[in-house]
């Protein structure tokens, strides 16, 4: 699996008054790693779990606002690109003062519950995962702690960074890039 891209906007649902913040994330199977999978041209169950960090005026990181959610990708066809959207709500973008892109993002990728490494033996970001992790913490030390940070974080904002199958206007939301099938999974991340 690989994390081919990660894009951020701001986009206006339905009849919101606040645009919302959209996180693109486009993923690509490079192969079935599952010996007993039924074709080697698709891999079933890709999770994506994606994780924003956005500093606040306090230095202090237990004060910034953390944002998680987590879709899972039915299945995806071995090199063709897909992508899986994330969405925060346009009245919290407003209350929390957010930008359009955070200050630090990671992406995070299990197939069939196993989850692929970000980082090799030496500490440095895997190729295929470069984008998956905002360069300011894409060493491994930075990233262990941005990541332990947002653990505690996240379970303060559960439900409000919502992958797109949760959307309720989904008849008015704007053009999306090729997106894949989910599994639907009702509950909140944490």
């Amino acid at each position: 699996m690989a994390v081919r891209d990660v894009k951020f906007m701001q986009v206006r649902i339905g009849g919101q008054e606040h645009p919302w913040n959209r996180m693109q994330v486009e993923v690509q199977a490079n192969g079935s790693a599952d010996a007993k999978a039924a074709t080697k041209r698709w891999v079933d169950k890709v999770k994506v779990t994606v994780t924003q960090i956005y500093k606040t005026d306090s230095a202090k990181f237990e004060d910034w606002n953390y944002y998680r959610s987590v879709a899972t990708v039915l299945t995806l066809e071995v090199a063709k690109p897909r992508s899986v959207l994330f969405y925060l709500p346009g009245d919290i973008v407003k209350r929390d003062n957010l930008r359009k892109e955070p200050d630090y993002y990671f992406v995070e990728i299990e197939v069939g519950g196993t989850p692929t490494e970000l980082f090799d033996a030496k500490g440095l970001l895997v190729a295929e995962h470069a984008r998956a992790v905002h360069r300011d913490i894409s060493k491994k030390d930075v990233f262990d702690k941005a990541k332990d940070a947002a653990n505690r974080g996240v379970v303060n904002t559960p439900g409000i960074l919502r992958p797109q199958y949760l959307l309720t206007f989904g008849d008015q939301i704007p053009a999306v890039p090729p997106s894949p099938e989910f599994v639907r999974e009702d509950v909140p991340a944490r």
